[in-house]
């Protein structure tokens, strides 16, 4: 199962290097596996986080299709470019995909929307959230460490 984000800007990123710079400047920790354009309409994104390796995927898509998707949503009139960032539902792969977004939004001064809360976020609010889903993402897998012992150790005593 995926997950999904939309970034909506006036200036592509041209190259997964500019903004791994961008992501480097924010200390966020993904980091893209391979150097590549990002003009084609859809492009593999192989990253790291943590240790692990995750796939994200960057898709051109056109604002209609948002403004079908999302109705209540005032989106601005044009839009240079829209895409569609994915990335498998895993802890690892939403913090890489959130701190990659925030990062590309930093860069361009784009625009978000997640389709959790189906609202416009600004760079600014999509950094913060980076931070705080990186973090929540931290303790969610503390806790699941934790459980998953928990239980271990209940069957191994039965």
């Amino acid at each position: 199962m995926s997950m999904e984000m939309y970034l909506l800007t006036n200036e592509a990123v041209p190259t997964t290097q500019a903004w791994q710079k961008a992501i480097d400047a924010l200390g966020f920790d993904v980091r893209f596996l391979k150097e590549q354009s990002l003009q084609a309409k859809e492009t593999p994104l192989p990253a790291e986080i943590q240790g692990k390796t995750v796939l994200l995927e960057l898709l051109q898509v056109k604002l209609n299709d948002l403004r079908e998707t999302f109705p209540g949503t005032a989106f601005p009139e044009q839009v240079s470019h829209v895409h569609t960032l994915r990335w498998t539902m895993t802890f690892e792969g939403g913090a890489a995909a959130y701190q990659a977004a925030a990062a590309y939004l930093g860069l361009v001064k784009g625009l978000m929307i997640d389709t959790e809360e189906g609202k416009l976020k600004t760079p600014d609010e999509a950094i913060d959230l980076a931070r705080r889903v990186t973090a929540d993402i931290v303790v969610a897998e503390a806790a699941l460490r934790k459980f998953v012992g928990e239980r271990t150790s209940k069957i191994r005593k039965n």
